[in-house]
């Protein structure tokens, strides 16, 4: 059976360094092999071939065969039909979800960081076997086994997207469904491997009961603790998780964590296998648009909080604090105002990772603000039904169109008409309003159907709005909200208050010194601007928004109706 093999081999992994053997039979003078430009699951070009050196090309007598590069991710060999047989070497030294990392006690690798596309044989299997230093005692991935060292899959999709953990790494299982679920765990820290591994089966069986069943032969969760960080990529049966070591003593911390577990899990149905059309099959060589990212990242962030309810791993309260933090993550800024959600998507790739000093004053994310519509429109069919369907239903839909093509994604107008075949009411308006639109969300009036409501915490407070930095020589503004008092007085990130009233602004002592004054007060803050020291009038306006939010007291049955079939589906 024809194959794609690749040798993948770690000396010495102190200079980071890996090499690689790539071998593939061609019928033709001349092939072209490429490496990706960017790992599905994170949308930015990241320019995967700058870590790669050294490529040559040989036959199978050993003899040379010509190889140039075309382009920036692109080689072309010419040569003889027969054996090809590339060697290339990569440098892995960033230690995050989506890229690699080779160190004296670990490796960490992506497989589009590394294994480089034959064109026009994709869909072959391929197989990789690892060579790593002896005292390295585990592997860790989604490949499927062959031998102690070799793994492979199906065809190079699949392939890259198993990333792998080779080292010491502890190891623990539990079975769903007699489905083996493995976690490998790198790194020290305060937490305890037999919680977490009960904390994790939860997850699995809450999100496999709803949605019938696992769609996959076995899976692994590849957990990083490190010294800071944070973040997770989803893939089709595993994904990495990074979380700082020592944070599991922190109760809203350990619940940050079991939500980015939940929220990647749940991306194996939103994203994996549920899709947009766009993204599918993938070009590794350029971006790949699509203006459904309040979706497949939006309701998984939605539903990834909910889930943990549902698991019974937080509990109502809990919930709504979580769901607090996406609230004010919208509603503080006036981004919303500028970027629709269909808008955020289709930019992520030049948008998202990118950001800066005025990003809140300009845009959203599909995350928060698509968590947040999803929410609504959960509300919204809740409403529209009497309490019959929700968004569970809808979603459900879409995993029964999935499992009947899984070669096919959705599209925006399936999703629509799905919402309207369920409810029986046009969806237009919201549509228009709410993911092309810019309309604010009522978040208030919606609470209110399931006897919730918003209560603003920072009334009758004053701010300047800012987001600051602040050390023993100075107070610097790193950004200033549009609506607030910094920005409409003109005060500038990058600016350094020295005074305020001919006051000294020292360390820690901005708020302490603006609570000594009320509504309207105009202040004299004396600034350093780009070494040009400046005294700029500042009038005092109400604080921008912060929310708790709170129980109604006295509600209807109605209203507790409303709310269980949010919580409970």
């Amino acid at each position: 059976m024809e194959k794609i093999s690749y040798k993948l081999s770690i000396e010495k992994p102190s200079t980071h360094y890996c090499n690689v053997e790539l071998r593939f039979r061609s019928e033709h003078t001349t092939d072209k092999i490429s490496l990706p430009v960017w790992t599905p699951g994170s949308y930015l070009i990241r320019e995967f071939a700058r870590f790669v050196s050294n490529v040559s090309c040989r036959d199978e007598n050993n003899d040379l065969v010509s190889i140039q590069k075309v382009n920036k991710n692109t080689w072309q060999i010419n040569g003889q039909p027969g054996e090809r047989i590339v060697s290339y070497r990569v440098y892995c030294n960033e230690t995050t979800v989506r890229s690699s990392v080779i160190n004296n006690k670990r490796a960490f690798l992506n497989g589009s960081n590394f294994f480089m596309r034959v064109e026009n044989k994709e869909h072959l299997e391929h197989e990789v076997e690892f060579k790593v230093p002896d005292a390295w005692r585990n592997i860790s991935t989604g490949l499927y086994q062959r031998s102690q060292f070799i793994f492979y899959h199906k065809n190079y999709d699949d392939f890259i997207d198993c990333p792998v953990e080779i080292g010491n790494q502890i190891i623990e299982s539990f079975e769903v469904n007699g489905i083996k679920h493995t976690i490998s765990i790198h790194g020290k820290g305060n937490y305890d491997p037999k919680r977490l591994q009960g904390e994790f089966k939860s997850i699995v069986e809450t999100q496999s009961n709803f949605f019938g069943g696992i769609p996959y032969d076995f899976y692994t969760f590849l957990i990083d603790f490190q010294e800071s960080g944070y973040g997770g990529l989803e893939h089709k049966n595993s994904f990495a998780a990074i979380f700082p070591s020592w944070d599991f003593n922190d109760p809203e911390a350990y619940r940050k964590f079991l939500g980015l577990i939940s929220h990647e899990y749940f991306h194996l149905w939103n994203v994996k296998r549920i899709r947009p059309v766009e993204l599918g099959p993938f070009d590794y060589d350029k971006e790949n648009y699509t203006e459904s990212h309040w979706i497949t990242e939006g309701w998984t962030s939605f539903y990834d909080n909910l889930f943990l309810y549902r698991s019974g791993l937080i509990n109502e309260s809990e919930y709504y604090s979580l769901i607090k933090r996406e609230v004010n993550e919208v509603l503080h800024y006036s981004g919303r105002f500028e970027m629709s959600l269909a808008e955020s998507s289709f930019d992520n790739w030049i948008k998202f990772y990118r950001k800066h000093e005025n990003t809140r004053n300009e845009q959203i994310s599909y995350y928060t603000k698509g968590a947040l519509v999803a929410m609504l429109l959960n509300l919204e069919i809740i409403k529209l039904t009497d309490c019959k369907h929700s968004l569970d239903d809808v979603l459900l839909c879409l995993w029964k169109d999935y499992k009947e093509n899984p070669e096919t994604g959705y599209t925006q107008s399936r999703v629509r008409d799905l919402c309207e075949s369920i409810c029986g009411k046009s969806f237009e308006t919201f549509w228009q309003d709410f993911i092309y639109g810019t309309k604010d969300i009522p978040i208030d009036q919606y609470f209110e159907l399931s006897g919730l409501k918003l209560v603003d915490t920072n009334s009758g407070k004053i701010s300047l709005d800012v987001a600051y930095s602040s050390n023993h020589e100075g107070v610097y503004l790193n950004e200033v909200y549009k609506g607030g008092t910094a920005y409409d007085s003109g005060l500038q990130s990058g600016d350094e208050i020295i005074a305020i009233n001919n006051i000294r602004v020292s360390r820690n002592q901005l708020d302490k010194i603006l609570g000594s004054f009320k509504y309207g007060d105009e202040i004299e803050v004396m600034i350093n601007r780009g070494g040009y020291i400046e005294t700029q009038s500042v009038k005092l306006i109400p604080a921008l928004p912060n929310y708790n939010i709170e129980l109604i007291e006295e509600i209807s049955e109605q209203q507790k109706a409303f709310r269980d079939k949010w919580l409970n589906g």
